[in-house]
Order: structure tokens, then C-alpha cells, then sequence
């Protein structure tokens, strides 16, 4: 779908162990990575620790067929790693659907907000009159 698109260079890997060798193999940085939850050798969650502890930061998009809570799960896991998520794409994936998470990789706006830090219970001892 991506070389259709006319987006390269593209280095496609069956499974997270040949992904790994990929980006260890490369001169250039791999900026993207589209990754399922499912994969063979590796599932998806243990490659995305993989390539933050090996010293990568591609951006993520998540492509899978899994529930929402599973996939807000590998986004999470993928965030504490440091890895910037793009967003999710359903299967069967689309092109326009790939284009539209593809287009926020320029973005920064694409993490969330940090959760807000709870108000403060007043101190009943410091009552203003």
C-alpha cells in the first residue's frame, strides 16, 4: 500500500526478529514502523521494547485487528518506552486510513497530554475569610 502511495524507501519484515536486523542493518534511520500486535517469533509489544531498548525511536503506528483495550495497551507500553505513537489502524488497513496517521508523523502534536495533577484539597487550618 505504501509503495502504491509512492512512499519509500520502504523495508518490509515478516516478523520482529528480521525487523530488529533491519533497523540494526540500516545506515539511515528507520523513521516509521507499522506494527500488529500478532506476529510471528515476536509479538508486537515485545518488539516495540526491543527497539527502545536497543536505542530506536521510529514513530508507531499501531495495525491490528485486536480489541481496543489490547491495542491501548500496546500504545501504552509502547509510550513508556519512549516511542511516539502515530495512531491506530484497523484491519483491514486502507491506504486512506494509512495516509491520515502517516500525515501526523510531522506533527508533534500526536502524544497526549500529560495527566493532569489533582487539586489540592484545601487545608481546612488555612480558611481565608
Amino acid at each position: 500500500l505504501l509503495a502504491r502511495a509512492g512512499i519509500g524507501p520502504l523495508f518490509w519484515a515478516t516478523n520482529g526478529r528480521s525487523a530488529l536486523e533491519a533497523f540494526r542493518e540500516e545506515q539511515q534511520p528507520i523513521d516509521v514502523v507499522v506494527c500488529d500486535l500478532l506476529m510471528p517469533e515476536m509479538d508486537g509489544i515485545e518488539f516495540l521494547k526491543q527497539v527502545s531498548d536497543e536505542g530506536y525511536s521510529p514513530s508507531i503506528v499501531i495495525s491490528s485487528g485486536a480489541d481496543e483495550d489490547t491495542q491501548r495497551e500496546m500504545e501504552s507500553v509502547a509510550r513508556t518506552h519512549g516511542l511516539r505513537v502515530l495512531g491506530f489502524i484497523p484491519k483491514p488497513v486502507s491506504v486512506d486510513a494509512l495516509l491520515t496517521v502517516l500525515a501526523r508523523h510531522g506533527s508533534q502534536d500526536t502524544q497526549p497530554d500529560p495527566p493532569a495533577e489533582p487539586e489540592a484539597e484545601p487545608d481546612p487550618a488555612r480558611r481565608t475569610p
